[in-house]
């Protein structure tokens, strides 16, 4: 396909305090008559204060696995017979499943995202994993925008700081990753100006945290929109200019070699952030936002992600990311070497290089 469209999703969005004890009556105002859950044990019990009384009881629950898989998805569809709307509470991978169930059985899809994590209620697109290695294997791009998401900023006041921690860091790789394409002479119009705002709010939203534990209502409603709403807008607008450069590179990568992360994908992208700016030498960048990461608890060298600089795991992840079918790399750094990628991971860690030497490296002598 050569024309690049404007994929605007959802088609209605919402975020209210209070929102889910009105699911029984948006189901009727929206003229559905067999509604089907898509949830998990464990929202269940997190949500049940937040939704009507013998919500999951009066309609028929579908739970979820665990994993956005392509079996997975099949078997939830199995699942599905005469329904007219799927509506999915949980976290990513789980949204992703509706989406891709959803898309198969042509039906509406409302979005209840239970965790700040990233943005994977609104976009039209799935990341589907191996079901062993948990490895990305898939990206669906489905041709139906999401019905409706609604946002409960109540009920994510109380997800675990990790996933806020998440939603923050996979926010703000939207700027540091496509700001490489879109801030080119080439990257004109007035559709890209919008994606170019976009990511520039998604910076500017995140960047004004800086106490977890100390976020006022309206600064945390600004914040679940960015992480909700304005991220996955730049998907929809900047098209291929949208895509995910290193950080995101450097996560797919890393699960390669950490098949059970303990980190979450947005934090694992955060310190793939750094990595891109070490990559590119942006010494100035690289103090400010490691700085950041300190403040509010992001990782900042290897060693928070479990790895050990100078190893075959660095070297696979370096690997992957300059492979020649990584896109994502080839189209920006289309001369970036193994031996590059492998200093930039490990000086994050305190200076080690890829042949064992421990130096810093000065401005004047990288030119």
């Amino acid at each position: 396909m050569t024309w690049q469209p404007v994929r605007l999703s959802p088609v209605e969005y919402v975020n209210e305090p209070g929102i889910l004890k009105q699911l029984d009556e948006i189901i009727i105002e929206k003229h559905y008559k067999s509604p089907v859950i898509l949830t998990d044990l464990a929202v269940i019990e997190a949500v049940s204060p937040y939704v009507p009384d013998h919500f999951f009881e009066k309609h028929k629950t579908i739970i979820f696995n665990g994993n956005c898989t392509y079996p997975e998805a099949e078997r939830v569809e199995s699942e599905i017979t005469h329904s007219d709307v799927l509506v999915a509470l949980g976290g990513g991978q789980l949204l992703d499943t509706a989406k891709n169930v959803a898309d198969v059985k042509t039906i509406d899809l409302i979005n209840i995202p239970t965790v700040p994590s990233n943005c994977a209620s609104i976009t039209t697109k799935s990341m589907v994993y191996s079901e062993t290695k948990h490895e990305l294997i898939g990206r669906e791009r489905h041709p139906q925008a999401v019905t409706l998401v609604l946002v409960d900023p109540t009920l994510l006041r109380h997800s675990p700081t990790n996933y806020l921690l998440s939603g923050i860091g996979d926010t703000l790789a939207k700027w540091y990753e496509i700001r490489r394409r879109l801030n080119v002479p080439e990257a004109a119009g007035a559709i890209l100006d919008i994606a170019r705002r976009t990511i520039e709010v998604s910076k500017e939203r995140t960047l004004v945290i800086k106490n977890l534990n100390a976020i006022d209502d309206d600064t945390f409603k600004n914040l679940l929109d960015t992480i909700f709403l304005v991220a996955a807008s730049v998907d929809g607008f900047a098209s291929t200019r949208g895509r995910s450069v290193a950080a995101h590179s450097f996560h797919n990568g890393y699960l390669k070699v950490n098949h059970h992360p303990t980190k979450t994908h947005g934090e694992i992208v955060a310190l793939g952030v750094l990595v891109q700016l070490a990559i590119e030498q942006e010494t100035d960048d690289l103090q400010e936002l490691t700085k950041f990461y300190i403040g509010i608890g992001l990782p900042t060298k290897p060693s928070d992600l479990g790895l050990t600089v100078n190893t075959d795991e660095i070297h696979t992840i370096a690997r992957d990311m300059v492979a020649k079918d990584n896109v994502r790399i080839q189209t920006v750094y289309d001369h970036l070497t193994e031996a590059e990628v492998v200093d930039a991971i490990n000086s994050l860690e305190g200076g080690v290089h890829s042949d064992g030497i421990q130096r810093v490296t000065s401005s004047a002598e990288r030119g």
